[in-house]
């Protein structure tokens, strides 16, 4: 049994980890929000300090059964916060790069109200790639919680994410986060995939509920390149997130 159902394993000043299967996408690709938090995690546990902000660039595909070894580099640390570079290295080719900042964990800022949906158990599960109980459809609980498809870049999404396993709130937003590749999928039917460049994550409240309700949006789409933006809220709570992506368009 391998993280995150079980402690990431260390390995020297660093963590490895073998790529299981529950932690893929289709095609047997590592899953962005699983590398997003894959990098949380051995950050938090480099730094003993909570996740503020992540920007990671998706350098190469990292495939099924893959070993993974994840380096943190402290860059500048003060009383409050501390900046650290971290790369995840795939058979000694740098895969993926980030840099982060850590500190106390946030509170509860002023925020926006949370959209007015169902709750999760009256959601329809969202559709996956991959069979049923199988990739990534393992451990990811989403549910759709209202769509506007069709608009182009004007469609969104509400959704309701959790984990099925035990992880650190940090963790569950940076891997929930990574739906704006499915929102690209679904406003545009004529896309064959959609593979993520370049992601960020900035932790803004606490704490992180089971059920994180997240709204997914795209800012612009010109020729093979998107961006979009993610919010997410806390069931019970408030604003605790919010992400943007950049994605790589392939159509048939």
């Amino acid at each position: 049994m391998s993280w995150p159902r079980s402690p990431l394993e260390r390995d020297g000043d660093g963590f490895t980890l073998m790529v299981s299967e529950e932690l893929c996408g289709s095609g047997g690709w590592l899953y962005g929000g699983w590398g997003m938090g894959l990098l949380t995690e051995a950050l938090q546990l480099t730094s003993q300090r909570s996740l503020l902000d992540l920007s990671v660039n998706f350098l190469r595909p990292v495939a099924q059964d893959a070993r993974l070894q994840v380096r943190c580099e402290r860059l500048a640390s003060g009383r409050a916060l501390g900046h650290y570079r971290v790369n995840a290295f795939d058979d000694g080719a740098l895969a993926l790069a980030g840099a982060a900042v850590l500190g106390p964990a946030p509170g509860q800022p002023e925020h926006v109200a949370a959209p007015r949906v169902a709750p999760p158990e009256e959601c329809p599960e969202r559709p996956y790639l991959v069979m049923p109980g199988k990739g990534v459809a393992v451990m990811l609980d989403v549910r759709t919680a209202g769509e506007h498809l069709g608009a182009g870049v004007a469609s969104t999404m509400l959704l309701w994410g959790r984990l099925r396993c035990d992880t650190s709130g940090a963790v569950r937003l940076a891997v929930l986060s990574d739906h704006i590749p499915y929102l690209l999928r679904r406003a545009f039917p004529e896309l064959t995939r959609a593979s993520t460049v370049s992601a960020t994550l900035r932790v803004v409240g606490a704490p992180v509920a089971d059920w994180v309700l997240f709204e997914v949006s795209l800012l612009t789409r010109a020729d093979h390149l998107a961006v979009g933006r993610v919010s997410m809220w806390s069931e019970g709570a408030g604003l605790v997130a919010v992400g943007e992506q950049t994605s790589r368009l392939t159509s048939s």
